[in-house]
């Protein structure tokens, strides 16, 4: 069992998303694409943007379409725990980019809200969805807030992240951002959420990730494993990426299982 385990965590490094957005509350214009096929960007215009404040993370999705009259006919009236049949907006977070243990939520444009907290711990969390009216569409914000479950990331930090549209037209259909096909329940797909703005991200990931290469070369030295690694180690002092640190941190333990197996 816990060989399989190894496993599958080498095989959800290798599959990570290569979207990438930043909690810089800057709007992200139509990067929502059919599930069906994640290279065609849908034809209703979508935006979204992200950002953190002291207590929350909160997310604006901007819904566009020629037949948004119909978004606003009914009064936004929030009803928990109902799925949304009318045009509605999901969003699935997965902390710390766990790739297994993660959030979903779901809001229609007229008000009922979904989740379903696929989490080791209870999340007891209340969020919330309100919804700005103008010509041509409407703004569902959603707000979450961080708690013991859920804590607030640091700049530098990674989560998993997906955002997705769902069409209520003649032609029902489903949209992402992240290309995770029609199997929405995909976290080792999800796009990366990166906390900070470009610039201030960068500058805390790599002190993060010199700080975790510090820590693997204890270990691996521990596991007398100096010069199998010696080469990559060497090249991460120069360039720290943190997919490759992680990379090194499976083989490494597949190595220890591997030995304790003989």
């Amino acid at each position: 069992m816990k060989f399989i385990s190894t496993i599958c965590g080498i095989l959800c490094t290798a599959s990570l998303a290569a979207q990438i957005v930043y909690t810089d509350n800057v709007w992200l214009q139509n990067r929502i694409t059919f599930a069906r096929n994640n290279n065609e960007v849908i034809p209703e215009p979508t935006a979204f943007r992200i950002r953190t404040t002291p207590s929350a993370l909160e997310v604006e999705v901007k819904l566009e379409s020629s037949y948004w009259k119909k978004f606003q006919e009914k009064p936004f009236t929030p009803v928990p725990s109902k799925w949304p049949r009318e045009e509605s907006v999901e969003i699935f977070l997965d902390p710390g980019r766990s790739c297994s243990k993660y959030i979903q939520l779901a809001a229609g444009v007229h008000g009922n809200l979904f989740d379903s907290r696929l989490v080791k711990k209870p999340w007891t969390a209340k969020w919330s969805v309100s919804r700005e009216d103008f010509k041509g569409g409407v703004i569902l914000k959603f707000v979450i807030p961080f708690d013991e479950t859920m804590k607030k990331p640091e700049t530098g930090d990674i989560w998993g992240f997906n955002i997705c549209r769902n069409v209520k037209t003649a032609a029902v259909y489903f949209s992402t951002f992240a290309k995770v096909g029609a199997r929405f329940h995909s976290p080792s797909k999800f796009a990366e959420l990166r906390f900070g703005t470009e610039t201030t991200f960068a500058e805390a990931n790599l002190k993060k990730n010199l700080k975790q290469l510090s820590a693997v070369e204890k270990e691996i030295s521990a596991a007398e494993l100096s010069s199998h690694f010696a080469e990559r180690i060497s090249k991460l002092r120069k360039s720290c990426n943190e997919t490759d640190i992680q990379a090194i941190k499976d083989e490494l333990r597949l190595m220890k299982v591997m030995k304790e197996i003989k």
